[in-house]
């Protein structure tokens, strides 16, 4: 039998124009695109200057109901391919979408405990499908449409939540480069009738865990004033070491009445903002 023979670059696909091979690359998945980028020199300048932000462009027309990729959210499709970019900033777009979108988990206590760190001595939480004593949640994208809150008692109740960036593409050394800003926010409230206390801690971590910047803020909110939704927030700017962050926040009512009638929690929010920088010339 005769042993097939092997492409040369003046056969077949090889020979294509330049735009058509940008057109068919960005038709294969961005997994394989980085096997691609391995074939020969021409492929990798093809892939690494036009085809990720292609495809990020394109796509980014149809995802997440048709709304796009969350980190282009502050831009339209056309501007996508304009933006100043590494390659693999578009390829961690195109397979994670960490950017400008909220990555804590279970933020409004829709889903039970789920996804949050609540020490055994500290299980005093209870959940309120729509505050107790309080106004209604505000008309904000904070909670995605949910209604519900956390609500403490008058034992300190604490939790947590800790976000890996490398679960999301992100990194050392993509942030070591584009060097993007983390936004935390969260909402908190307490009851008409009853004071409380809230607490609210961001760390953030290098590679090895060791803390880089926290940010503290605490509030003690009075007895027939408490009944207001606030909301704390906090942007952190050196960002190009950071490996994880740590969200952390308690609460507690101040009059110590059986039930819950503590601090009151919801809308936790950490963002890793994209930084928008156009190309000078097209």
């Amino acid at each position: 039998m005769e042993s097939p023979k092997l492409l040369k670059k003046e056969d077949s696909f090889f020979s294509l124009p330049d735009e058509m091979m940008v057109y068919l690359l960005c038709l294969v998945d961005v997994d394989t695109l980085l096997n691609c980028r391995l074939v020969n020199s021409e492929w990798r300048y093809l892939i690494d200057t036009y085809v990720f932000q292609e495809k990020a462009s394109k796509e980014n027309q149809f995802v997440n109901d048709g709304k796009g990729f969350y980190s282009f959210s502050s831009i339209g499709s056309n501007c996508v391919n304009k933006l100043d970019l590494p390659w693999y900033v578009f390829y961690v777009i195109c397979k994670y979408d960490p950017f400008d979108r909220n990555l804590i988990k279970n933020h409004c206590g829709q889903n039970d405990y789920d996804h949050w760190s609540v020490p055994n001595k500290h299980k005093w939480w209870a959940i309120e499908t729509t505050p107790q004593g309080a106004p209604m949640l505000p008309n904000n994208p904070d909670f995605a449409g949910y209604s519900s809150c956390f609500v403490s008692t008058y034992r300190l109740c604490t939790k947590k939540q800790k976000i890996n960036f490398k679960d999301y593409g992100l990194t050392r050394h993509l942030m070591e480069n584009i060097v993007p800003k983390i936004v935390v926010s969260e909402w908190f409230s307490g009851r008409f009738d009853c004071g409380c206390k809230y607490s609210f801690k961001v760390t953030v971590h290098d590679n090895n865990g060791k803390l880089l910047e926290q940010h503290n803020y605490d509030k003690i909110l009075n007895q027939w004033e408490a009944d207001q939704w606030t909301k704390v927030s906090h942007t952190f700017d050196n960002s190009s070491n950071v490996s994880s962050v740590v969200l952390f926040h308690s609460g507690v009512d101040t009059q110590f009445w059986a039930g819950f009638y503590g601090t009151k929690i919801t809308g936790s929010v950490v963002k890793i903002m994209l930084p928008l920088k156009f190309k000078l010339v097209e």
